[in-house]
């Protein structure tokens, strides 16, 4: 996802560039790789190029209860400044600015806007998947998916310490 902004760099601030995206990007430290669609407008900052973005994407997931597959449909907002490395009407270097963390133009006046992306993507997945919020999940002792039905595992007998809370339980199911 890579964007050319050389020409964009050499007009005044407030000028804008619109994009279409529909890119696959790499989502995670082990490479896979999802398509994002959307549009972004490219905006000529001061210090660079404000880059606003609305992306949609699908995630393929794993319930984290049943362990079953499952697509997950993202929208993602992204809106970052990318600072420029490089006069882009004269090549010299410029002064690095104290932000560490901060996406850059490169030295060829490329806007690459995978890494932000990644970034967002990562913030918008959830942290425990569900097929369904009312998943059963898997039976502990033979794993069977208890969404399909019961399993044939004898049930467990309750701790003696705990009676006391089930009863209470049981009392006030009742009332």
């Amino acid at each position: 996802m890579q964007f050319n902004v050389s020409t964009l760099l050499k007009e005044s601030v407030g000028a804008t560039r619109q994009y279409e995206v529909d890119e696959p990007i790499v989502i995670d430290d082990q490479g896979h790789r999802e398509r994002v669609t959307g549009s972004a407008t490219f905006l000529r900052t001061k210090a660079g190029v404000l880059v606003t973005a609305h992306l949609q994407g699908n995630s393929r997931e794993k319930c984290s209860r049943c362990l079953r597959e499952l697509d997950y449909h993202l929208s993602i907002d992204v809106e970052e400044e990318f600072l420029e490395t490089v006069d882009a009407t004269t090549g010299a270097p410029l002064p690095q600015l104290d932000e560490p963390n901060a996406f850059r133009i490169d030295a060829h006046h490329t806007v690459d806007l995978g890494e932000a992306v990644r970034q967002y993507w990562a913030t918008v997945l959830p942290m425990q998947p569900l097929c369904r919020p009312d998943c059963l999940g898997l039976c502990p002792r033979c794993g069977r998916d208890l969404n399909e039905g019961p399993c044939g595992c004898p049930s467990e007998e309750a701790d003696e310490r705990w009676a006391a809370l089930a009863d209470l339980k049981i009392s006030q199911e009742g009332s």
